[in-house]
């Protein structure tokens, strides 16, 4: 178990036993497993993974199962993370600009942020001319958008 492992259920503490923890710390790498080879790796019951499972899904510790796409095999070879700053003067309100953002083919997460920028997205693009084009042209003319700030991503590890 890593550290970022242990960290991540000792969150879930007091609100979740072992056979829990050892459920949700196998699923994050092998979510398409069937439970009865979830079972046998954990070493725990086929009915009792199952029942533990629904509960978790039933109690909101599991949202949904998602893959993990490789971005670069399908021709997304730039990925860049892009900082928005928002104009409070917007008849949008910041919350609707991170949704329109958000629902942006080329945009896999939005997020309403604290600091120095208000909104960070993290985008992919087939060229530095896709990117450029989704920058300049589609994201600078969209109300509510005061400036932006792109960080190319040289090597996506986690």
């Amino acid at each position: 178990m890593t550290l970022n492992t242990i960290k991540f259920l000792s969150i879930m503490q007091g609100k979740l036993d072992a056979k829990d923890m050892l459920i949700l710390n196998y699923l994050k790498d092998h979510g398409r497993d069937k439970i009865s080879e979830i079972s046998a790796k954990l070493d725990i019951p086929r009915a009792t993974v199952f029942e533990r499972m629904e509960k978790l899904k039933r109690e909101g510790f599991i949202k949904r199962y998602t893959l993990d796409v490789d971005f670069a095999r399908l021709g997304y070879n730039i990925m860049s993370y892009i900082l928005i700053e928002y104009d409070f003067k917007s008849p949008v309100s910041q919350k609707q600009l991170c949704e329109q953002l958000a629902a942006m083919d080329n945009v896999l997460s939005a997020s309403v942020i604290a600091g120095n920028w208000d909104i960070i997205i993290l985008a992919v693009a087939k060229s530095m001319k896709e990117l450029s084009e989704l920058v300049l042209d589609k994201l600078k003319g969209m109300e509510g958008i005061s400036r932006t700030l792109s960080v190319p991503i040289f090597e996506h590890v986690k």
